[in-house]
């Protein structure tokens, strides 16, 4: 048997709750693959600041930069936001955490799929016409580095403090509410939109399926560059990949109706981050959403669902945590377990099917005996693998 070390981020809020069984299920479909996973505790958010004193510990660091996967449990909750976060803003995780090792481990591909069956179509948010009988299948790409995201951490220290305090260009930590002017640094590199492109057009033409990219490029400069190096690195290299083109204001109105998304979605940090999760409460719940992160050229990545920490809903045994798992199958198909990959999504789907429910998938005629807390979930889908 092949033995896999995981880096693994339990999280805050009601990460833990989730990440518990995710971690179980995953460790027991990745058998199905003669693969042995083993997790390396790896402390990072709130939870890692009230025992080392910091979001994002070196030691933490180092040992994910070292192992190359890291399961990701989450990180950030109110309280501490509003505590801790106003007297350290720099200890903010969701920005400490999240953005440092996307940039230290060139995590540039943000993969979150979002599929539509017919047979669940009663759980989504759109009007269930709006679901073809062959289903749906929006495989958004978020670029994940760059953009307004890093434009201004990568610059601020490349500026002189005349321009910066004549043009309110400042770290975010420094902000008040109180200055004049705070701009924004946007930017993309001709080479990373290439990779990223080459990337997002491969992976169409595996599922068969066509490119949508997302831009901004009526008024934005950087999107106008967007827009012409995917149309031209689509014509030149990938002819039989189908490419249009979608602003991001019209995009958002297709949500609503998710068969017209049928493809790979392309988008940049800030439009990628936006619409993602707007397609998955059309989908059917925040909760059900699965992410990863991965360097085109290393294969580093982290898989982390998008459902955030759900910190209200901690130690109460009620937050969703299907995201997590079906995270932890893109995290087994990446290192190779395929058939454990497989397996997690049937017995997702197949729980679905049998009418089990968390509370933010439920409807009015859903039976109370069929709304299920984290850990009961949990266990219907561990059972089926």
């Amino acid at each position: 048997m092949r033995r896999k070390i995981i880096a693994l981020v339990t999280g805050d809020g009601s990460g833990p709750e989730m990440m518990s069984f995710a971690c179980l299920i995953a460790q027991k479909a990745a058998k199905k693959d003669d693969i042995e996973i083993v997790y390396e505790e790896t402390p990072m958010g709130w939870n890692a600041y009230h025992q080392y004193g910091d979001t994002l510990p070196e030691s933490s660091l180092e040992k994910a930069i070292e192992i190359g996967t890291i399961f990701f449990g989450g990180v950030g909750d109110f309280e501490n936001d509003k505590t801790i976060g106003v007297k350290k803003p720099e200890m903010k995780p969701e920005a400490r955490a999240l953005l440092k090792i996307r940039k230290k481990m060139g995590l540039l591909l943000n993969f979150r799929p979002m599929i539509y069956y017919k047979v669940l179509a009663h759980l989504a948010k759109v009007k269930p016409e709006t679901i073809p009988d062959e289903g749906v299948e929006q495989h958004w790409i978020r670029f994940l580095l760059e953009d307004s995201y890093f434009g201004t951490l990568d610059f601020i220290d490349q500026i002189n403090d005349e321009t910066c305090l004549k043009l309110g260009i400042k770290s975010k930590k420094d902000v008040t509410g109180k200055e004049d002017m705070v701009t924004e640094l946007s930017y993309f590199k001709r080479e990373t939109v290439e990779k990223y492109f080459r990337a997002a057009f491969t992976y169409a033409r595996t599922k068969g399926l066509p490119v949508i990219s997302i831009d901004k490029s009526n008024v934005m400069n950087r999107y106008d560059f967007w827009r012409k190096i995917a149309t031209r690195i689509g014509q030149e290299e990938f002819p039989d990949v189908p490419l249009t083109h979608q602003l991001v204001d019209s995009a958002n109105a297709l949500l609503f109706t998710p068969a017209k998304l049928h493809g790979v979605i392309v988008c940049g940090n800030e439009h990628g981050d936006i619409l993602s999760d707007g397609a998955a409460a059309a989908l059917g719940s925040m909760g059900i959403m699965c992410s990863s992160a991965i360097n085109p050229d290393t294969g580093a990545a982290m898989f982390e669902s998008g459902a955030g920490t759900a910190p209200d809903l901690a130690g109460q045994d009620k937050a969703n945590p299907i995201g997590r798992i079906l995270t932890a199958a893109m995290m087994l198909r990446h290192i190779g377990a395929v058939n454990g990959a497989g397996a997690i999504e049937n017995a997702v789907k197949e729980t679905l099917i049998a009418g089990w429910r968390t509370t933010d998938l439920a409807s009015l005629n859903d039976s109370p005996e069929m709304i299920l807390g984290t850990s009961e979930m949990s266990t219907k889908i561990l059972s089926r693998i």
